[in-house]
């Protein structure tokens, strides 16, 4: 998992605390969720921008069929084009191409 996930993962799990009618406890979680948000913001503008990356496609495949597919793992797995990063594995001497 990516610093980049983490941090996600990280807000998510804050914005999912009840606060019911605790106005010190929304304003604490408001401030975490705000600390993760530049967190982010600085993991992103540290590292290599990933969806300019221009990813290797399979040999056998258009660049119409490529598309598509990239678009309907990405929209599957619920990862933004901006945060997921398309990774390709040689298992068996056959390449796999995942979302991660």
């Amino acid at each position: 998992m990516t610093d980049r996930s983490h941090a996600s993962q990280a807000r998510d799990n804050l914005e999912r605390i009840d606060v019911d009618d605790d106005a010190e406890l929304a304003t604490l979680r408001a401030t975490a969720v705000d600390a993760v948000d530049e967190l982010t913001d600085h993991i992103e503008a540290t590292s290599e921008d990933q969806a300019s990356v221009e990813a290797d496609t399979p040999t056998s495949w258009d660049e119409g069929e490529w598309e598509p597919s990239v678009e309907s793992a990405r929209e599957k797995a619920g990862v933004a084009p901006s945060k997921g990063t398309l990774t390709t594995k040689t298992i068996n001497g056959r390449n796999s191409y995942y979302v991660q």
